[in-house]
């Protein structure tokens, strides 16, 4: 009896795994170091609330493509660190809005010139249109994801 050899060196979802893993990394290890053992996922919140507005849970969930369970522990951990605040809804008082505090924003603004300054680093070398074709690229990739998960 022959074995077939299987591999997945060749599947967008293999290399993209591979990819995000790494920048992940990369992201975590340098939030980390200036932001009060933050995760990017934290991170990303605050930098959503920062605009000053308020979101409701679900509206975070669908900016970051994540489930209510996941965006809960998120933010509880934010209150927790006092980095965020959430309210009543004056129009539902079953919901509750997000906020960010004085101290989440001082937080955002020491760390997101660093994060800029990462994302150039990693786009060292490539072109204008190479990115804007990889974004182009991404969102036709995660429609598809989304419309194959919902069959």
């Amino acid at each position: 009896m022959s074995c077939k050899e299987y591999s997945v060196k060749g599947f967008i979802g293999h290399q993209l795994g591979l990819t995000a893993g790494v920048l992940r990394k990369a992201f975590a290890s340098r939030i980390t170091k200036s932001a009060e053992s933050i995760s990017p996922e934290q991170f990303v919140v605050l930098v959503r609330l920062s605009s000053g507005q308020g979101f409701n849970q679900n509206e975070i969930a669908e900016y970051l493509l994540k489930d209510d369970a996941s965006i809960t522990r998120i933010l509880d951990s934010l209150e927790k660190k006092g980095f965020a605040v959430r309210k009543k809804a004056e129009h539902d008082r079953r919901a509750n809005i997000a906020f960010i505090t004085e101290s989440g924003t001082a937080l955002v603004e020491k760390v997101f010139p660093m994060v800029e300054r990462l994302n150039g680093q990693l786009l060292e070398g490539i072109e204008a249109d190479q990115i804007e074709n990889v974004f182009v690229f991404l969102e036709k990739l995660r429609k598809n994801a989304m419309n194959i998960s919902t069959l």
